[in-house]
């Protein structure tokens, strides 16, 4: 079976995005499905991508590697999402690792088609809305690490590395380190957003219920709080 018949959501994935019917079908038809059963590294950081992965099912991580051996995970890239496609266009070496989830169903793509498909000014539209798309979340993490409020940065973070299920199974100690800051104010903001309904906790799980709440809201409404109580 053809993977634009097999995996039809894949033809509104954003870099696929205003392209004519028989192109966005031609794309999904000229990559290698490869499905892995356990975890598996795609793309290593300092090593030059062959192509790029676009995510039929499952997830992928995207882990930083730091000069001492730490791993900092940047994010969950899910369905109709793409890694490597910046590294392979410009020929220049992965700046982090991605690796599968088990049982994760992805599209490999090979620099050469990658390219061919760059003839079309659409796709290179695409690629470049993607890769804002990246450097705007980025910036809205830098924000709020600088001017945000604990509950909101914790939100951020929470979201963007939560699974296809809007889980994060990562306990206190793990989001304290994340975050830069102590359990006791880890618990305290955790507290605060279950008690908004926007997510439940359990041991060693966090779930987001509430995946789009006004991140504005989040910070004022805490700060009100908290001058309330002050006064």
């Amino acid at each position: 079976m053809k993977n634009a018949v097999a995996f039809p959501h894949l033809l509104k994935a954003r870099i696929l995005s205003d392209l004519p019917g028989e192109d966005k079908a031609a794309f999904l038809n000229r990559c290698e499905k490869r499905t892995f059963e356990c975890p598996e590294v795609l793309l290593e950081q300092g090593m030059v991508s062959p192509g790029l992965f676009m995510v039929a099912h499952g997830r992928v991580d995207v882990v930083l590697i730091g000069e001492r051996g730490e791993q900092t995970l940047l994010a969950h890239v899910g369905p109709g999402e793409t890694v490597g496609e910046i590294e392979c266009i410009s020929d220049q070496t992965c700046i982090a690792r991605c690796r599968s989830q088990p049982l994760a169903t992805l599209l490999f793509c090979p620099t050469a088609v990658v390219y061919e498909f760059l003839r079309a000014p659409v796709f290179i539209r695409n690629v470049a809305s993607v890769f804002r798309g990246r450097l705007a979340h980025d910036n809205a993490v830098k924000a709020l690490d600088q001017h945000g409020s604990l509950e909101q940065r914790l939100f951020l973070r929470l979201r963007t590395i939560c699974d296809g299920r809007d889980r994060v199974r990562a306990n206190q100690r793990e989001l304290a380190e994340i975050l830069g800051c102590s359990r006791q104010s880890v618990n305290k903001a955790l507290g605060r957003l279950r008690s908004e309904g926007i997510i439940d906790v359990s041991k060693g799980q966090v779930v987001i219920l509430e995946p789009n709440p006004s991140l504005d809201d989040l910070g004022s409404d805490f700060r009100n709080d908290a001058v309330r109580k002050s006064g």
